[in-house]
């Protein structure tokens, strides 16, 4: 079976609400418009600190530390500007993008020294397979890994070679147990990271991030908030 893209979903999500089924609601971040303009933003930690995510027009704020360092996607108006800010209590990284309809836009806050900066990443999903885990590597590290990759440990294949950085690598996979490994200019790098179980239908993101030492990679899945 093949859908458009992750906004069918959203659609067939919204319509089964409607009919008597209820989720759980998650904190509104940002104003949504018609649902024919909406798009999608998620906020990443990739420091090894604790950080709050405040939206500029709402001010609502979440948290992304050590444990969970993703947030889910939230619903956004495309063509107008979404603002905000990270924040460690002490220093603070001020948010500004736009996004067009169907995008999915992912915004990861680094270690700059003593600051923080920012990287955006976006994609417009249209891989959807019910059989099929999506899995995508995000290649944030720079200096260290401009050109990433991922093995799968025990196995010896390769789930993806050259992402270079500040880019991403979409896939799908058959749903099974994983543990992998992160490859730096084709040399494995750092700690392998147990995916456990991938789940048919889902989506996950493996994201390579800079630490003082060497890049390290931690995986989340790909949610969105209702």
């Amino acid at each position: 079976m093949k859908l458009p893209n992750l906004y069918t979903l959203i659609i067939a999500m919204t319509a089964l609400s409607s009919s008597g089924i209820t989720y759980a609601a998650d904190i509104p971040l940002y104003p949504t418009g018609p649902s024919q303009d909406s798009a999608f933003v998620r906020f990443i930690n990739g420091t090894d600190i604790n950080l709050s995510v405040a939206a500029g027009e709402t001010k609502a704020k979440i948290s992304l530390n050590a444990n969970e360092p993703a947030s889910k996607y939230y619903p956004v108006a495309s063509k107008v500007k979404i603002t905000g800010e990270f924040s460690n209590g002490k220093v603070s990284s001020p948010i500004s993008l736009n996004v067009k309809p169907s995008e999915f836009a992912t915004v990861v806050a680094l270690a700059n020294g003593s600051n923080l900066k920012q990287v955006i990443v976006k994609e417009q999903p249209d891989d959807f397979n019910a059989l099929k885990s999506s899995l995508a590597l995000y290649n944030l590290s720079s200096a260290g890994c401009t050109s990433a990759g991922l093995l799968v440990v025990d196995r010896s294949v390769s789930l993806f070679e050259k992402v270079q950085s500040g880019t991403l690598q979409r896939r799908l996979i058959n749903p099974v147990s994983l543990s992998v490994q992160l490859t730096c200019n084709t040399k494995p790098t750092g700690k392998v990271l147990d995916l456990g179980l991938l789940q048919a239908g889902q989506r996950y993101s493996i994201f390579a991030v800079p630490t003082t030492d060497s890049p390290r990679i931690f995986f989340a899945t790909d949610t969105i908030a209702r």
